[in-house]
């Protein structure tokens, strides 16, 4: 896996420094960046075409739950929406195909993270922003568009679950405008300092957990991803992550795979729903769909036939 890490130099709109990934990541044993993008916009294509598509498995945890959705026809719109109709009811949510890093490439960061060692210096030494400036948050921040959730530890407890289908996007100008089905939340963003004393400071009224002043942890840059972690005091901590690719990566390599992203608010058998499932395979009839938890281990199945 290719991967920037700003610590040092400039960024620039269109270059960007990489490092190389080890012998065991290289590039002929991870999938093709440009194939992987193919792929998705294939997925993407499939399933925007030929009309509504029905649910003929639902899995949730072992339990079949797939009656919950008879008769309900589900057309994926292009401009990332998704309704579900039966004739006399129509609920509304989004849906988006994107390419999500399977590496665990932050595992030794989650558990330095809690580490109560007063010997050990945890992660805030490794992989920082030594050299990052306002100028390439800035650059970062404002070149994609619907970052999501990727992390969000409060006080030692999970909150990113609580904000899946939840898209956040930042302007030059500290804007910021986050939307989740049909709401939508306005907000602001400002960023000062240099280096590892960079302050961002968020304000969006109606979401309070994102309400503070965050310190820069760090910027990196994938094939296919962006990530930007911001902490408080080296304990809470949001991430924030995109599919966007900025800079120069020639192609490249990725560790990959595509995700097919479902949210819905309500109701709660169509919340159910909502996560961002992994691909079996596709067809221009059949999307099968699986989803393993990282909390119980439980596996969800979900299957779209036309």
């Amino acid at each position: 896996m290719k991967k920037n890490i700003f610590k040092l130099g400039i960024l620039t709109t269109a270059i960007l420094l990489f490092a190389s990934c080890t012998k065991e990541d290289s590039d002929s044993q991870m999938p093709n960046l440009a194939q992987l993008q193919a792929d998705a916009e294939a997925l993407n294509n499939t399933a925007t075409s030929n009309g509504a598509w029905t649910i003929t498995k639902f899995i949730d945890s072992g339990k079949n739950e797939t009656n919950d959705f008879l008769n309900y026809g589900f057309t994926f719109n292009p401009d990332g929406s998704l309704v579900a109709d039966n004739g006399n009811t129509t609920v509304t949510g989004t849906w988006s195909v994107t390419i999500d890093d399977d590496s665990s490439d932050d595992s030794n960061d989650d558990s330095n993270d809690n580490s109560n060692d007063d010997n050990s210096s945890g992660d805030d030494n490794d992989d920082d922003c030594n050299n990052c400036t306002v100028n390439q948050l800035t650059e970062v921040i404002t070149s994609c568009s619907d970052w999501f959730v990727d992390k969000l530890e409060l006080n030692d407890d999970d909150f990113e679950d609580s904000y899946s289908g939840y898209r956040f996007n930042f302007t030059a100008d500290g804007g910021i405008t986050v939307t989740a089905g049909s709401d939508s939340f306005s907000g602001t963003w400002q960023a000062s300092g240099a280096g590892n004393n960079i302050q961002v400071i968020i304000s969006v009224p109606n979401l309070s957990n994102f309400e503070a002043t965050w310190t820069l942890h760090e910027i990196e840059l994938y094939n296919g991803e962006s990530k930007v972690d911001l902490r408080i005091n080296g304990d809470d901590r949001l991430r924030f992550k995109n599919s966007c690719t900025i800079g120069n990566f020639n192609g490249g390599s990725s560790s990959g795979e595509i995700d097919f992203n479902i949210f819905f608010a309500s109701p709660a058998d169509f919340s159910e729903l909502t996560e961002d499932w992994n691909v079996i395979s596709h067809t221009q009839n059949k999307i099968e769909l699986i989803h393993v938890s990282g909390g119980n281990g439980g596996t969800d199945l979900l299957t779209f036939e036309k």
